[in-house]
């Protein structure tokens, strides 16, 4: 069995109303994450609408989930407007996706099959060369977006696919209706290139493969957490310096 990643039942269930709210809220986080909707910009109701081809209904019912969710923020009189994320964010959605991403490892060690773990290991190697390379320098913005679009579908596949075999629904409806891969990577767009090699000293895409192979699910959990924790340090040392009322 292919390891796709989808919506899981919990996400579909509901009235279609309700599909169309996640599906304006997948929408929205895109449109910020890849930079078509910028920091601090103002979104409205009626051009969003317009422009995802969707009712007013479901992207009033999405920029509530995301005020919620600290996306964007509402003020009074003013309209809506797309929060800068700050460090304590991101480090706060990091830990999170690494408790919960690190038992899903743990869980999936014990019911992943070979054909599963060999699809996991293609997307792991494309992942690693790509973080090798680092952030494209003195490039466009087109291909600068184009990195980060490829990097978070890939990295996407491979940490929600790993929670789809791990058999917790409650840990895959958390990642899901919280959005915290989509939340985590909106930081990447304001963070400084990335350098070669620069997160070599945390256990790579690869290195949890092999762990994942090898059985022993206490030691999945824990290389899936080093590797988040490990990311989570080289975002604050890139981070430092012109953000740093945000430090932790």
């Amino acid at each position: 069995m292919r390891l796709e990643v989808r919506r899981s039942q919990t996400s579909r269930s509901g009235n279609g109303e309700s599909s169309l709210t996640e599906l304006s809220v997948t929408a929205i986080l895109k449109l910020i994450r890849t930079g078509q909707i910028p920091t601090g910009s103002r979104v409205g109701e009626v051009a969003l609408a317009r422009r995802l081809k969707m009712g007013r209904a479901p992207i009033r019912a999405a920029l509530d989930r995301l005020a919620n969710m600290g996306v964007v923020e509402r003020i009074a009189r003013s309209g809506t407007f797309v929060r800068e994320v700050s460090l304590n964010d991101y480090c706060e959605i990091m830990d999170v996706r690494a408790g919960l991403e690190s038992m899903a490892g743990f869980l999936a060690t014990l019911r992943i099959s070979e054909e599963q773990l060999d699809h996991l290991e293609k997307i792991a190697v494309q992942l690693d060369e790509l973080d090798a390379l680092g952030t494209p320098e003195r490039s466009s913005r087109e291909t600068l977006m184009a990195y980060f679009d490829k990097l978070f579908a890939l990295d996407l596949e491979f940490h929600m696919g790993i929670a789809q075999v791990c058999g917790n629904k409650r840990i895959l409806a958390l990642l899901e209706q919280q959005h915290l891969m989509e939340r985590s990577f909106i930081i990447g767009i304001g963070l400084p290139p990335r350098r070669r090699q620069e997160f070599g000293d945390h256990p790579s895409h690869t290195d949890i493969v092999r762990a994942i192979r090898a059985g022993d699910p206490r030691v999945v959990r824990d290389c899936i957490l080093a590797s988040m924790m490990g990311t989570k340090d080289g975002a604050i040392r890139r981070f430092s310096g012109y953000q740093v009322e945000h430090a932790l």
